[in-house]
């Protein structure tokens, strides 16, 4: 039966006869880092020498018996305390409301321990409880003249028994650590001090309020550039549920000693509607740091309570590990970080290997408030064909830790064929100071609203490749302000960085410019915003720049303009700004020799994920840096036109969906 568990023998994995298949590498320059060594992968075959199994619909199911087919074990914890190197654990459906605490990791690649849902399972593991028993209407406060008998209001005390693990997010604020560098002067520190906790309507999300009264009083209408002003210069996210599923007649207040919700519901509910809420701070996570050698395999994780990075404790954790395959799950409805792969804070003693030669491929990552993936001192990692959307939900963009995907000090990573989308109040994709010989690659970052850009490249001086990418639609998120140093608002942010490599990506639809630079001279160890090689890129209606470059030390060719406004390439010193035409660009500094303006239809949907583009009048350019293959794989010659597509057949518009390779 679909969703159950199967009847075979637990020594074989039947996914190992498709293995070979699934795991050949591309072509050289697809796995190509910027070092000009290849990306390796440690992945074997996987065999296994027993299996055990968990259902928690079955009517024999006991975490004291054997954890066979004909008696499994009722959570999947009680698989995480026995399991064994080269041993793995398969999940019939159902909904697992539990943290699941590996005790152990395999030891090596053909020895790994292995977490999945059995074919056709649908596996849900909830850091939430179901509040069922115990709701009464809501009582002790005021609303007279409020509208409050059109309101359906009611409260339920959260005990201790609800908290597994002696931990209530309704009680602890989001921040944690040090925050006495947020300039509360100018930062909205709302949400910071917000609850930790989420609560849910028949899966749907409700919207917190600050006071009680909020359960009543209008709402403003919430929409990707609509804001509430608290602070002059700042702005504070409107209603910050209704982007992602939630409704302005479903909300809830908690009372401050954090132990009473009260909650609003729409008052046409003829029934009692299921809520949940948040109970734990994570649904995987390893007790101690350093476990290698895991896979975690079709499984869906909602619901954490889990306070703002760092240190970065995602619904889904390695803590610390190296080895991990974390592939084809569901993460969502994270208060803070999806998933962590790496070391989690810059202070706390790594373990050996932390965060080394992960796999992260085929999930959907959604609904964080600050971060899908969270990653600290990483290497040797890959992150492919996931789909990365609605993050940053949260409003804490100048906390500095918001992002789609955000790596401080990776070594090797390469990035590749991901849909990052629908990002709000983050960067879709951050590498954050010492990141050397990475590379980003034909992947979709599309509709982000930030402060700062789709890519954020700060503090980096190695070699680093940004290339054969779409990155459209990005949008500032404080208006009427620079954002972050100027940067509100582009495509690529080049902060304080040298030797970055961007190459046939197609940049458009921008608020500020395509390629933005700044210098940060007080800050240790920072670059000039030099070497930087800026080569064979459509760029498009970007508000007020394509390219701005800060010295002569940096190259420019083979780029297309499209739609542009007058001076949009900018040659800016503290002596002075030079805002230029493509022939002037030529003309002062011998750039974009090989460019080229011109006119043509040009558009991209990032829900569709649908190209619009004539290329007709798009001219050929040398291959640059070896970059011989598009976003799908597809061989170029010597030479290829500009954006990251070849041979653009007579259909105006097109899919483009790198997974789909």
């Amino acid at each position: 039966m679909k969703g159950r568990l199967p009847v075979r023998s637990a020594a074989v994995c039947l996914a190992c006869t498709l293995w070979f298949s699934a795991q050949q590498w591309a072509a050289a320059s697809e796995t190509r880092l910027p070092d000009g060594t290849e990306f390796q992968s440690w992945e074997q075959p996987l065999q296994f020498s027993k299996t055990y199994y968990v259902d928690c619909n079955s009517p024999t199911c006991d975490d004291n018996g054997p954890g066979t087919i004909d008696q499994p074990f009722r959570t999947i914890g009680k698989a995480a305390e026995v399991l064994q190197p080269g041993e793995r654990v398969v999940i019939a459906s159902g909904i697992y409301r539990e943290c699941v605490r590996p005790a152990r990791g395999g030891t090596g690649p053909t020895q790994m321990i292995s977490y999945e849902a059995a074919p056709g399972a649908k596996v849900i593991v909830k850091g939430s409880e179901a509040l069922k028993d115990g709701w009464q209407r809501s009582a002790g406060y005021s609303l007279r003249g409020r509208g409050s008998r059109q309101m359906d209001i009611w409260q339920h005390d959260l005990t201790g028994s609800m908290f597994p693990d002696a931990y209530n997010p309704f009680g602890m604020v989001n921040a944690q650590g040090d925050w006495s560098w947020l300039d509360t002067k100018t930062v909205d520190m709302g949400p910071y001090f917000r609850r930790r906790g989420l609560v849910f309507m028949e899966g749907r999300p409700l919207e917190p309020v600050e006071q009680y009264r909020d359960l009543v009083t209008p709402l403003q209408s919430a929409s990707p550039t609509s804001t509430n002003s608290v602070l002059p210069g700042r702005t504070r996210p409107g209603p910050i549920m209704q982007e992602i599923g939630g409704s302005s007649d479903a909300r809830f207040w908690v009372e401050h000693q954090g132990t009473v919700i009260h909650v609003r519901v729409p008052a046409d509910r003829t029934s009692q509607p299921l809520i949940e809420v948040t109970t734990r701070e994570q649904a995987f996570a390893p007790l101690h740091k350093g476990l290698g050698y895991i896979r975690i395999k079709g499984i869906t994780f909602q619901h954490a309570g889990n306070a703002f990075a760092p240190p970065q404790r995602g619904l889904v954790s390695t803590n610390g590990g190296n080895h991990w395959i974390i592939e084809d799950n569901t993460i969502e409805w994270a208060n803070s970080v999806g998933l962590d792969i790496g070391n989690g804070d810059w202070n706390s003693a790594a373990a050996p290997q932390s965060g080394e030669s992960h796999i992260i491929r085929r999930n959907t990552i959604r609904y964080c408030g600050i971060e899908g993936i969270g990653a600290m001192w990483t290497q040797n990692v890959l992150v492919e064909d996931n789909l990365i959307e609605w993050i940053g939900w949260q409003g804490a963009e100048r906390a500095w830790e918001s992002a789609g995907a955000k790596f401080h000090r990776a070594r090797n990573l390469l990035f590749r064929r991901n849909v990052v989308r629908h990002i709000r109040h983050a960067n879709a994709v951050w590498l954050d100071a010492g990141n050397a010989n990475c590379r980003i690659t034909g992947n979709v970052l599309a509709d982000v609203l930030t402060v700062s850009a789709a890519i954020h490249m700060e503090m980096n001086r190695s070699d680093i490749q940004i290339d054969n990418n779409i990155i459209w639609d990005v949008r500032n998120s404080e208006p009427g302000t620079p954002g972050q140093r100027g940067a509100a608002g582009s495509g690529i942010f080049i902060h304080a960085c040298d030797r970055l490599i961007i190459a046939q990506n197609l940049i458009g639809h921008c608020d500020n410019a395509g390629v933005y630079p700044v210098l940060r001279p007080e800050r240790r160890g920072s670059g000039a915003a030099s070497e930087n090689k800026v080569y064979n890129n459509i760029i498009t209606h970007c508000a007020k720049a394509a390219i701005v470059f800060l010295n002569e030390d940096n190259e420019a060719d083979g780029n297309v303009y499209v739609s542009m406004p007058e001076g949009y390439l900018g040659f800016v010193t503290s002596e002075s700004q030079q805002w230029l035409d493509l022939q002037a660009w030529r003309d002062a500094y011998g750039w974009d020799t090989n460019g080229a303006s011109v006119s043509m239809p040009l558009d991209f949907d990032p829900d569709r994920l649908e190209l619009t583009m004539d290329a007709q009048s798009l001219p050929s350019v040398a291959v640059f840096n070896q970059i011989d293959t598009d976003m799908f794989g597809k061989p170029a010659d010597q030479k290829r036109i500009p954006g990251p597509l070849i041979n653009l057949d007579s259909a105006p518009t097109r899919v483009v969906d790198p997974r789909s390779l």
